[in-house]
């Protein structure tokens, strides 16, 4: 066991039940960590993926550094070979059976941001098997107008809507990124979502939580500088993190990838998608990123190097571009 008992104060309902295997319990872990990755119970990773058209794509103001000098400042012919560059790879790989399904969501007029559906809301497969997905409450009001246009196609899909009582900011899959084959979620906080807001998650998922707060703007999201590669593996930017939260990843990935700050900042590398469907690893990210594809291809990953340059002026690479569900 990690921690003492004032570590374990400070982890939000700390408990567990020793059967032949520990059943992990929906707590938040925010100090540090009281299980190893063998202690948690395997989940079946999804196969589906999620885009919305550039159509409204724009840069109006600025709500992360990244955006800083960009205002209006968007190539729409690029914005769109980008984004079906992007698209015509994962339809390659629905057409070689990797993925089941790719769909597209509509761009709606006075969402700028919208492209980046992977903040609007965060999928989960419970464990009895029924589908729900947690609806974002957004940092920036014009992000908010996005939301219902993700809950209708999810809601058509058979998912059940969960909302947040108290929470006061939540940013979907930007900040919660599950541990790969396993029934835990990590929570990056300080920017974009609220430390409370685990407590909720973690209650109605009925899953555990690893928080991790964002120390360096950045990073804004989780999903910019962690990237879990396997049941053992993951890619981060140490600069990212607090010790604490270091500190519990590296005690539940036995190997950690260090990336340089100046590739994940220049490069979005740490905004790859980085999935395994149907037995084959697949990796998608901005071309360039010379120690991040060393890694994948390390870890036995197809590497596809994409440009995202234009939505890299917003803040957002491939990872932001999807929803994985």
């Amino acid at each position: 066991m990690v921690g003492s008992s004032n570590h374990r104060q400070n982890n939000l309902y700390y408990r567990y039940i020793n059967h032949n295997n520990r059943i992990m319990q929906p707590t938040v872990y925010k100090e540090a960590v009281s299980f190893s990755i063998n202690d948690v119970k395997d989940k079946q990773d999804p196969t589906r993926v999620l885009m919305c058209s550039p159509d409204y794509f724009d840069i109006v103001d600025v709500k992360n550094v990244h955006m800083e000098g960009h205002i209006g400042n968007t190539d729409k012919a690029l914005v769109n070979a980008q984004w079906q560059s992007l698209k015509q790879v994962y339809d390659g790989l629905q057409a070689n059976g990797v993925l089941d399904e790719v769909s597209v969501i509509a761009g709606a007029q006075g969402c700028e941001d919208m492209v980046f559906c992977a903040n609007q809301t965060f999928p989960w497969q419970m464990e009895d098997g029924s589908e729900v997905v947690v609806m974002s409450k957004m940092r920036h009001e014009s992000r908010q107008r996005e939301v219902p246009h993700f809950e209708a196609f999810f809601a058509a899909k058979g998912f059940k809507p969960l909302h947040f009582k108290d929470a006061k900011m939540f940013e979907g899959m930007g900040d919660v990124i599950p541990h790969p084959e396993k029934r835990l979620l990590y929570g990056g906080y300080g920017h974009r979502t609220s430390a409370e807001a685990y407590t909720e998650l973690a209650a109605m998922l009925q899953t555990p939580v690893v928080a991790l707060e964002l120390v360096n703007p950045k990073f804004y999201h989780l999903d910019t500088c962690f990237v879990p590669l396997s049941v053992n593996s993951v890619m981060l930017c140490k600069e990212a993190f607090s010790p604490q939260g270091l500190q519990m990843i590296q005690q539940l990935f036995s190997q950690v990838y260090y990336i340089p700050e100046q590739e994940a900042e220049d490069y979005f590398s740490l905004n790859a998608h980085a999935f395994k469907a149907h037995g084959v690893k697949t990796a998608i990210l901005q071309y360039g990123s010379t120690h991040t594809v060393a890694a994948l291809k390390q870890e036995g990953y197809n590497v596809v190097e994409i440009d995202t340059r234009e939505f890299m002026k917003s803040g957002g690479s491939v990872f932001c571009m999807k929803m994985m569900y």
